[in-house]
């Protein structure tokens, strides 16, 4: 699995732990209440109660805090993608939606939030190619351990994984500002929330994936 663990976490400096949970709640926080664009670092320096050339002393940029700070989500999700044996379990003929793939969809629920911003048209970019490429990795992976001798095609699996991390992230991001729920359009699209549920939406997601439109 990739591994996507954070340098940061192992100082052994308790101040410097303690200011960087500070900064990373902080600037959570803030993404909560306000589009991303509109924080500054002297608005996380003040959420968190220290001086701006504090913030800076450990990120060199907002977008650098914000992958610290979302990068236990990250990890959620790559763990569960890759439990999940989409892209083998798609040429299997079980037309089951496979649990995996409802954790995976469980665990963006639990963290709904983040993903409704950091995968939005104002969200962050760097969030959002990272876990595309995590993602795309893990599924690729995946395949490369559990392929026949002399039957796997690199190239063709690499992009296969992409494709899907790609389709994936497009849904989670639309499903969690409540776009796909066309029976409560007018509610989601202002809160937020959807009536979709994770095993709905893995459901829907699995026929996609295992092509039976």
């Amino acid at each position: 699995m990739p591994n996507i663990s954070n340098t940061r976490g192992a100082s052994r400096d308790p101040r410097a732990r303690r200011t960087r949970a500070l900064l990373r709640a902080a600037v959570l926080e803030l993404s909560m209440e306000k589009d991303l664009d509109g924080i500054t670092m002297s608005d996380i320096a003040e959420r968190a109660e220290v001086n701006r050339a504090t913030v800076y002393l450990h990120y060199k940029d907002r977008e650098d805090l914000l992958l610290d700070a979302t990068e236990s989500t990250m990890e959620g999700i790559v763990d569960a993608a890759s439990a999940c044996r989409l892209l083998a379990d798609a040429h299997t003929l079980s037309e089951e939606t496979p649990v995996h793939l409802v954790k995976l969809f469980a665990h963006v629920d639990r963290h709904r939030a983040v993903y409704r911003q950091m995968l939005g048209e104002d969200g962050s970019s760097r969030f959002a190619g990272r876990l595309e490429r995590l993602l795309a990795q893990a599924w690729f992976e995946q395949l490369l351990t559990e392929a026949a001798p002399g039957s796997f095609d690199e190239t063709a699996t690499l992009v296969h994984a992409h494709f899907l991390s790609g389709a994936v992230l497009s849904v989670i991001g639309r499903w969690t500002r409540g776009e796909l729920d066309t029976t409560a359009h007018d509610t989601t699209a202002k809160t937020g929330t959807s009536g979709m549920s994770a095993e709905r939406i893995a459901e829907l997601t699995w026929t996609l994936i295992h092509g039976k439109v």
